[in-house]
């Protein structure tokens, strides 16, 4: 399968080690349709798949190399265009090169916490990607990025109006243009 991947889709990956099984186990127990597959989301910001994302730091990377073999899901909505991505990207781009967030997990046990306890310098890889969405503008009446979760991103590309899943699988069988 090929698929052409465009600045502004956005990714979410499985992981089947214990951080990602745990990640999952909380963000299921939350979930209200009782699944979690995927415990990292981040942002396509260049071609042919150059990702934005909080890993140990904040940093792009090449998606393929990152993931090759792992289970992604992407995603596009359908009015992102050059000019959204550059509203998005100019919205997170503070965060590259940051340490990762990872003591914010834990507010993720409850999500409320996550919610009301951010800040707009630090978040783990769902919220920025979240806050990408939200800075692009796609959503008029607005889009509450604070607590949310791979599960929350990986739905939404599912469930919600506008949006496209492009592509669900390991990602080795997936080819880039």
């Amino acid at each position: 399968m090929t698929i052409i991947l465009n600045p502004g889709d956005i990714f979410c990956t499985r992981n089947p080690m214990m951080l990602g099984r745990v990640i999952c186990s909380m963000e299921k127990f939350w979930s209200s349709d009782n699944e979690a597959k995927y415990s990292h989301a981040g942002i396509i910001v260049g071609r042919p798949a150059i990702t934005f994302e909080a890993l140990w730091t904040n940093k792009k990377q090449n998606l393929f190399k990152a993931y090759d073999g792992t289970e992604v899901l992407i995603g596009r909505h359908e009015d992102m265009t050059v000019e959204k991505f550059n509203l998005g990207w100019q919205k997170i781009k503070n965060h590259e090169g940051k340490i990762y967030a990872g003591w914010r997990l834990f507010f993720h046990i409850i999500p409320p916490l996550a919610k009301y306890l951010s800040s707009n310098n630090f978040g783990v890889c769902s919220e920025i990607t979240g806050e990408f969405i939200e800075g692009s503008g796609i959503y008029p009446e607005g889009y509450f990025w604070k607590g949310k979760t791979p599960d929350n991103i990986a739905d939404m590309i599912h469930k919600w109006k506008k949006w496209t899943p492009l592509y669900e699988d390991k990602l080795d069988k997936l080819k880039f243009v």
